[in-house]
């Protein structure tokens, strides 16, 4: 893929790319950092937001997302 574009893409800008364009989308940013793998950290997060796979796969298709086309 980097020869393809002519950068250097490593996870850390993928991430970047990632969670920069899923705000854009009007992702929540509690939503972004659960698909970058940070866990929950406050009392909403932990007992009364959904996590499961259905829930982000839903936010990730509606964000309308594509990373390689």
């Amino acid at each position: 893929m980097s020869e393809d574009v002519g950068v250097k893409v490593t996870v850390q800008k993928l991430r970047r790319w990632f969670a920069t364009e899923m705000s854009r989308c009007g992702v929540d940013a509690t939503y972004i950092d659960a698909y970058c793998g940070r866990t929950k950290s406050s009392v909403l997060e932990e007992y009364y937001l959904d996590y499961s796979p259905e829930r982000l796969k839903e936010i990730y298709d509606e964000a309308g997302l594509t990373v390689c086309e």
